[in-house]
């Protein structure tokens, strides 16, 4: 009797659990339809479609001209005319790949299918004003490998755009973007200024942190609050053949604005408004491009031949889409545009041996007879070499010319370059 009492009692129990659980669910189901029927008067007239997400992902949102932007500075969401997802966007300041992917597919999960659209992009989480990123895949400021004059005409190879331009031949700003390493010319480092104390009571410094600092001459003259400044590091040394010094590869720390400046003593206080690593005093502030427009061809002027120097990144072997220096420059005929060729010559398989031993430059030959033993040819190593024609590996393009150097990005390549390489501009090309 008593065993049936306590059963009783722990199945009105478990009634009344099922009760209130089945009501629980009935709430939530009621807000979850409120919250949709709400989100679907919000979209009235706006269509999701499949068109250019194909299986990688939803579609653009079209509809009735209308599609969703990051709106005003309020950051409220606000629908403008438009009709069709763009081939790319300009970040402005607050812009995140999240919000970009919400404002364009009303899915910010999108953003990894974006970010692999955008090889320049190192780190998702850091995008900057002016910065165009490619919404589709190859659409707009990515790089190709494109053609010119006399190589495809205006478009690159099977009829796509030219790099750095959008869909319809629009040249677009800032392609190239540099992160963490740039190039300071031999002339410019003597004349920047340096981080030389902070009112911050530590030794590595970053953002918002303020600090104090020593400008050069040139540097307090035009300093004005307001003013932003690279904030970097020596890493490396470019020289000539003949030992002359170009300039120096740098790591880039972080940004600097200038918040006051006594131009009497040449000093200025600023406030770090990025930081890439860590910064301590004696970090060098100065201009440092980390910006390169991708241009358009321009026809070659002149005949001229030189050296491959260095490459920004700190790699041993260079490749496509990479920037490296010339030893060449405005002074010796060169403009931006230009095209010019890395060129090699002679059979690498046979210069090789000369740094193998003995038996790995041999040829070995197995005898047939009885008794026969094995007999070690010296391969020829071709003296008639350095009569061989040039063999073209890679195709550079000038984006920036100095008196005499100048800074180019590889747009295609068929082997590893390295500092010392020959490259050729031919007239007319």
């Amino acid at each position: 009797m008593k065993t049936r009492h306590v059963r009783r009692h722990a199945i009105s129990g478990l009634g009344r659990a099922s009760v209130a659980l089945s009501v629980l669910a009935s709430f939530l189901w009621a807000a979850h339809a409120d919250a949709e029927s709400k989100q679907a008067s919000a979209l009235a007239g706006v269509k999701v479609t499949t068109g250019g997400g194909g299986a990688s992902g939803p579609g653009p949102i079209t509809g009735s001209g209308k599609v969703i932007s990051l709106g005003d500075d309020s950051g409220k969401k606000t629908p403008t005319g438009g009709g069709i997802v763009p081939p790319s966007h300009t970040v402005k300041k607050g812009d995140t790949l999240w919000d970009i992917c919400d404002t364009y597919f009303a899915n910010p999960w999108q953003w990894p299918r974006v970010w692999s659209y955008n090889p320049e992009i190192l780190n998702p989480h850091w995008i900057y004003p002016g910065e165009v990123v490619n919404l589709k895949k190859g659409g707009g400021g990515s790089l190709s490998l494109a053609g010119g004059p006399g190589a495809g005409g205006a478009g690159g190879p099977g009829g796509k755009p030219m790099m750095g331009t959008a869909g319809g031949g629009k040249p677009l700003p800032g392609t190239v973007f540099l992160r963490s390493a740039g190039f300071v010319y031999d002339k410019d480092v003597q004349q920047n200024g340096s981080i030389t104390g902070s009112p911050e009571d530590k030794m590595l410094l970053a953002a918002p942190d303020r600090v104090y600092l020593k400008l050069g001459a040139d540097q307090a003259k035009n300093a004005a609050p307001g003013d932003e400044m690279t904030i970097y590091q020596t890493t490396r040394t470019v020289k000539h053949k003949d030992g002359g010094t170009v300039g120096d590869v740098v790591q880039i720390l972080g940004t600097v604005k200038v918040d006051k400046v006594d131009k009497d003593k040449g000093i200025a206080e600023g406030t770090i408004t990025e930081s890439l690593d860590v910064i301590e005093r004696g970090a060098r502030v100065g201009p440092v491009d980390r910006k390169l427009d991708v241009v358009a061809p321009a026809t070659n002027d002149v005949d001229l031949s030189g050296e491959l120097l260095e490459s920004v990144q700190p790699n041993v072997m260079y490749g496509q889409n990479q920037i490296v220096l010339i030893d060449k420059g405005e002074k010796q005929g060169l403009k931006v545009g230009n095209r010019l060729f890395i060129v090699r010559k002679g059979d690498p398989w046979q210069e090789g041996l000369s740094s193998t031993g003995a038996l790995a430059a041999g040829k070995i030959t197995l005898g047939t007879g009885p008794g026969a033993g094995a007999e070690v040819k010296t391969n020829e190593t071709g003296e008639q070499s350095k009569d061989y024609p040039d063999e073209v590996i890679a195709e550079i393009r000038v984006l920036r010319v100095r008196k005499d150097t100048a800074t180019c990005i590889v747009t295609q390549s068929r082997k590893e370059l390295l500092s010392g390489d020959r490259w050729v501009a031919k007239k007319g090309y």
